[in-house]
């Protein structure tokens, strides 16, 4: 039977964010919604605290082991049988009112392929994840590096992160939203295609908005429904190698796919080199950082 909504979590060895998102989803449930969790092979007591703390007002799919967050996502995504999904991060938790508000932009506006909510850090600032698609001069001026946070209005951070849309309080148009919370037509999936499961886990959701704008898809951030993110990956955070690999690694996938005339374009390896020096700067600063933050059981993250 066709569901209304579809609420999609991938999670890994993650109970404490999973139990605080789905407690806030679970009083915004119409009859006709579903909740739909995907564990991607936890290691921890994540599958048994769910079915013992909520039962099945979550309908669980466990997977044996880690398939990586595209896999799980387009798993998931096969599974709901809603009208509409919406996609969230493990480590999200909703305003009481942003499905509804969410669902009823989506339905009155026929045009929006896209939509995600203005997505709030813990303390209520704009994590900048409405913007649009990154260019070369990202690396330098992207949304958590340091050029930016010191030169917020130098012109290629404004360009990136829509910042002359920030402050809008009507629906705007971008280029790109964060997997953090999206928010889509089921149809979007067969006119788009899955996700590309080369991916490990950042940068696949810009991959996606790529690929939309490529097929004259519009994405929109409608401001007035709010999701607050825990990102694990926050600015200023110690992270693990394993992070900042797969990071500068999906740039570079994304950066062949989309920015290149393929495999012999000669600014491949000039790319190539210039990440990788940008990683191992990142790990030798990320090596004086205090641990405090990072939680060392879950270094999956879910979105770039």
């Amino acid at each position: 039977m066709s569901k209304r909504i579809s609420f999609l979590i991938v999670t890994w060895n993650s109970w404490r964010d999973l139990k605080r998102c789905v407690e806030s989803i679970l009083p915004n449930l119409e009859f006709d919604d579903e909740l739909v969790v995907i564990d991607n092979g936890s290691s921890d007591d994540t599958v048994e605290k769910i079915e013992q703390s909520f039962g099945e007002r979550v309908r669980l799919h466990c997977n044996e082991v880690n398939l990586g967050l595209p896999p799980a996502v387009n798993q998931g995504v096969a599974q709901t049988l809603g009208d509409y999904i919406m996609l969230l991060d493990v480590d999200t938790e909703i305003q009481s009112d942003a499905p509804a508000l969410l669902f009823e932009y989506m339905q009155q506006h026929p045009e929006a392929a896209l939509i995600a909510p203005r997505i709030l850090t813990p303390e209520g600032k704009d994590e900048g994840t409405a913007r649009n698609l990154p260019s070369v001069m990202s690396g330098l001026f992207g949304r958590q590096s340091a050029l930016t946070r010191l030169l917020p209005n130098n012109p290629f951070s404004r360009h990136y992160m829509a910042l002359a849309q920030r402050s809008n309080s009507e629906p705007f148009l971008v280029e790109q939203v964060s997997a953090a919370c999206m928010f889509f037509r089921r149809e979007l999936i067969e006119q788009a295609g899955p996700w590309d499961e080369t991916y490990r886990c950042y940068w696949v959701d810009t991959d996606w908005c790529a690929r939309l704008r490529q097929l004259g898809k519009k994405v929109y951030c409608v401001p007035q429904a709010h999701v607050t993110h825990f990102e694990n990956n926050r600015a200023g955070k110690k992270k693990s190698a394993w992070r900042i690999w797969h990071f500068h690694t999906g740039a570079f996938r994304l950066y062949r796919k989309y920015y290149t005339w393929g495999w012999f374009d000669l600014r491949i390896p000039l790319v190539g080199i210039l990440l990788l020096s940008r990683a191992l700067v990142m790990l030798l600063f990320n090596h004086f950082l205090s641990d405090k933050g990072e939680n060392p059981s879950n270094k999956q993250p879910r979105s770039a």
